[in-house]
């Protein structure tokens, strides 16, 4: 089904409480952009944009008079498999949906404008989609960023030319937005996008995406055992290199003494 937000309008009767879910991937050295969209979304420094998110946060303010709730998620390498993405991301991705209960009311999947999309990160997008909800791509909007300036223009030619982002957006019943995250003084850019958000929330019957409370358990306790097999991990391979150190440092003494009796005994002689 094609949602079309000209359709719809929620600009009188605002919704009262949005809850939002940043997805994406990364490539090499380059950024998803999904912190900094979240901070500009918020109005606030809120994630850390100098690392690389490692597990899933919530942070909350009042954004044009909505209570806005962002939860911002690892990113998996938009060309690699799922199997090849640590099984404590996996997690964390799942447990995203839980960290804004009742559940997320939308999808935010951030695209860098200047990202080329191949098949690759096709097969690969559905696959860590899966990790989620089934009917995700019905609760998706896709938020291109860019970090420079860019015109819409430009994102729509990048649309054109791109049959796996055309093949993206149809899933999300064509549903997009343009975030230019260089621009932070333009406000209007996020009041636009709330506007779509209660569209589509109004579109899908004011349901928020469903969630198991039960699972939310569940991952916990895995989340648990990895924490706690990896620290016991990290203390066996201290213990070694300790170990390791100390056999090192004590041939080193041995030799040194033995090279210092040689001499004594070359001068004495």
């Amino acid at each position: 089904m094609c949602y079309n937000f000209k359709n719809k309008t929620s600009q009188s009767h605002p919704a009262t409480e949005l809850r939002i879910v940043l997805i994406g991937g990364r490539y090499n050295d380059f950024p998803s952009g999904k912190s900094s969209a979240g901070n500009f979304i918020l109005g606030q420094n809120v994630f850390n944009t100098s690392r690389r998110t490692a597990q899933s946060e919530a942070r909350q303010q009042e954004v044009f008079s909505r209570r806005v709730t962002v939860v911002d998620t690892p990113g998996w390498w938009w060309t690699w498999p799922r199997e090849n993405t640590p099984k404590l991301d996996q997690i964390e991705i799942q447990n995203s949906v839980h960290l804004c209960p009742p559940g997320p009311h939308v999808f935010l999947l951030v695209i860098p404008v200047s990202l080329y999309f191949s098949q690759r990160v096709k097969a690969s997008l559905k696959q860590h989609l899966e990790l989620l909800n089934a009917d995700v791509f019905s609760h998706t909007i896709v938020l291109f960023t860019a970090v420079d300036p860019c015109s819409d223009e430009t994102v729509e030619s990048k649309i054109r030319r791109s049959p796996v982002l055309q093949w993206i957006l149809q899933q999300c019943g064509n549903r997009k937005h343009f975030l230019n995250i260089s621009n932070r003084e333009d406000r209007d850019q996020v009041k636009k996008l709330l506007e779509k958000i209660e569209t589509l929330i109004t579109n899908n019957g004011f349901r928020h995406c469903s969630v198991d409370r039960s699972q939310g358990e569940t991952l916990r306790k895995e989340m648990r055992d990895l924490t706690e097999r990896a620290s016991k991990r990290f203390d066996q391979v201290q213990k070694q290199r300790n170990k390791l150190k100390l056999q090192i440092e004590g041939r080193l003494g041995v030799t040194l003494f033995e090279i210092i009796c040689n001499i004594s005994y070359s001068v004495c002689g």
